[in-house]
């Protein structure tokens, strides 16, 4: 009970200190990665599913609950730490989220290796993760921005926002198929839809995204066609 209500008070420290909190992923710089303001309305559905899973501690299956249990001090300190990354400086700030990030992948492990969880659970920390993957990304060009550090290993932020996301999109897709996760890619495309609606940027920016999200979204629904193949054959052998 005491790790239930810990969670609790570390999900309301994380709604708290994002309400005192009044800028957006990029801290202010501009970075040509950071995606546009209205991108970062999916914390609110993020808030809601932690907080469904939050009451689920107290009304879910025994098998749940016995879960919750389990991944509550990591679940309690992927919110503090989340929390306090928004009231920190730049460079303290990309250290606590990539804590968080850790955090989560450890928390999103031990969810996937129980095969007797519902559908439901991992959920909730699937947008959580993805997010939060985002935002270490972003975070690494924030912390170079206002160290004023314009090229690093012979290229410029240009030529390090191509390559990361395309890497990011990469990891996007391993990730869904390794976990069977389909959150996770859905998750990213909003991202980078968020950078590709952003007025100014390089046409290079411009056409890689482009080429970036197409690919996403093919795989995406690609993903879904496989699942529901995979549910009619089931529903038929029964």
């Amino acid at each position: 009970m005491t790790m239930k209500i810990v969670t609790i008070v570390a999900y309301f420290y994380l709604i708290a200190s994002s309400l005192i909190f009044s800028g957006d992923m990029s801290g202010g710089s501009e970075v040509l990665i950071a995606p546009s303001g209205y991108t970062f309305s999916i914390w609110l559905l993020i808030y809601l599913l932690l907080l469904i899973s939050l009451v689920r501690q107290f009304t879910a299956s025994e098998c749940d609950q016995a879960l919750y249990v389990k991944i509550s001090y990591l679940f309690a300190s992927s919110m503090l730490l989340s929390g306090t990354a928004v009231l920190v400086s730049d460079s303290v700030a990309l250290i606590i989220i990539a804590g968080s990030l850790i955090t989560l992948s450890i928390l999103y492990a031990i969810i996937t290796k129980n095969a007797e969880r519902s559908s439901f659970f991992s959920v909730p920390f699937s947008f959580y993760l993805a997010w939060t993957s985002i935002a270490t990304i972003v975070d690494v060009f924030v912390v170079a921005d206002v160290n004023n550090v314009s090229l690093i290993f012979g290229m410029n932020e240009l030529t390090w926002t191509i390559i990361m996301l395309i890497i990011g999109a990469g990891l996007a897709v391993y990730f869904s198929l390794y976990n069977d996760d389909l959150i996770y890619p859905i998750v990213f495309l909003w991202g980078y839809f968020g950078i590709f609606v952003k007025d100014d940027k390089p046409l290079q920016l411009t056409y890689t995204l482009s080429i970036v999200m197409i690919g996403l979204v093919a795989f995406v629904i690609w993903k879904v066609v496989q699942e529901m193949r995979g549910r009619r054959m089931k529903a038929e052998a029964v």
